[in-house]
């Protein structure tokens, strides 16, 4: 996907900056990401999964809709538009979202077993056999230094999707993410259903609650398909590691006929957010979500991306991700609540994915 570079180049001719995960690169790449935010710019960096190469660009402004080549971000909610930095252009701002302000204060275990109680309670009356992902934040009253925190997720999580970016409406975001939206590449639309967690290296079968979750998920995303006039081809499960943790990974293709177009932005407001992220139904999720979850969840279990056209594109879902300001950062991490859930092992895996971000002590200045 995208151009390819040899270790002298400097400058894409589409727009991006490119730079090597190595420490010749970090200095400048550093100075990037600092220059962006000190000047108030719209910005985007990534590393593609298993690459070597850092993409970063910036611009004045952003524009609504997926469009033109850019970077693409959607936020949690599917009825907000859709944001894209484009790679030339964006003069001024064309959305007015206005400003997302990050959690000033941490999910106390009372709040959350509340919110989950609830989840509960409301799925028995409801009839539902479903789930609702119930997500939790951590502030820390610290700076935090996203260069730095981006070159350590690089070395840390190398087959991770490793982002960072800013907008007005957005706010900063930064997090390494193993799950895979939508891609297209030669021919074909991929995805993966991930769902259920458990620590890594657990031996054994898993057990049913996560392999109901991740059944779910794995439905929802091929009716979407269907729906959207797509025929879904759903490979073997296999079990996927991240971090400290593991999931169940199914993955999910199509093919798309040469010349055959189809409606992006509405294939993304069908999928994302998914059940993994959101719960189902998933339009009871959105509701028990609003209802009960003490604070607004911006771009945390959404979606972001390179984009430069209709088969060539790859969007990511914001997770083990955190959204920070000169002042402090939040650190966002959630769970798939079912009837069969226990609230504090819910609680102690929400925690577990929070590490991702928390134990990178090297992101704090």
């Amino acid at each position: 996907m995208g151009i390819r570079f040899d270790r002298d180049a400097k400058r894409a001719t589409n727009g991006p900056l490119i730079f090597f995960s190595d420490a010749m690169s970090e200095t400048a790449f550093s100075e990037e990401i600092r220059g962006a935010i000190l000047s108030g710019l719209s910005f985007y960096s990534y590393r593609l999964p298993g690459d070597l190469m850092i993409s970063f660009g910036s611009s004045e402004g952003y524009v609504e809709g997926i469009e033109m080549p850019g970077f693409v971000i959607g936020k949690f909610h599917p009825r907000l538009p859709y944001l894209t930095i484009p790679y030339r252009g964006g003069s001024r701002n064309e959305v007015n979202q206005g400003k997302y302000e990050i959690p000033v204060t941490s999910t106390e275990f009372t709040e959350y077993a509340m919110e989950v109680d609830e989840i509960i309670s409301s799925l028995k009356q409801s009839g539902h056999r479903g789930k609702v992902v119930a997500a939790r934040v951590i502030v820390k009253e610290e700076t935090l230094d996203p260069a730095a925190l981006f070159f350590t997720l690089l070395k840390k999580y190398p087959e991770a999707f490793v982002f960072c970016f800013s907008t007005p409406a957005t706010g900063c975001w930064i997090g390494a993410s193993p799950e895979l939206l939508l891609e297209s590449d030669e021919g074909m639309l991929n995805t993966m259903a991930l769902a259920g967690t458990r620590e890594a290296f657990t031996e054994g079968d898993w057990d049913m609650k996560n392999v109901e979750e991740q059944a779910m998920v794995t439905d929802y995303i091929a009716d979407v398909f269907q729906r959207n006039s797509l025929k879904p081809e759903i490979g073997k499960n296999f079990t996927k590691r991240s971090g400290n943790i593991e999931h169940i990974c199914t993955p999910i293709s199509t093919q798309i006929a040469p010349g055959e177009n189809f409606n992006i932005e509405k294939l993304l407001r069908d999928l994302s957010p998914t059940p993994a992220l959101c719960g189902e139904p998933r339009e009871f999720a959105l509701d028990i979500i609003e209802r009960y979850e003490g604070f607004d969840r911006g771009c945390y279990g959404g979606f972001c991306g390179p984009f430069h056209s209709l088969s060539d594109f790859r969007l990511n879902v914001v997770v083990r991700c955190a959204s920070f300001n000169e002042r402090r950062f939040c650190v966002y991490a959630g769970g798939g609540i079912t009837l069969k859930s226990d609230i504090q092992k819910e609680w102690e895996e929400t925690g577990e994915k929070a590490k991702a971000l928390l134990d990178q002590e090297i992101g704090k200045v």
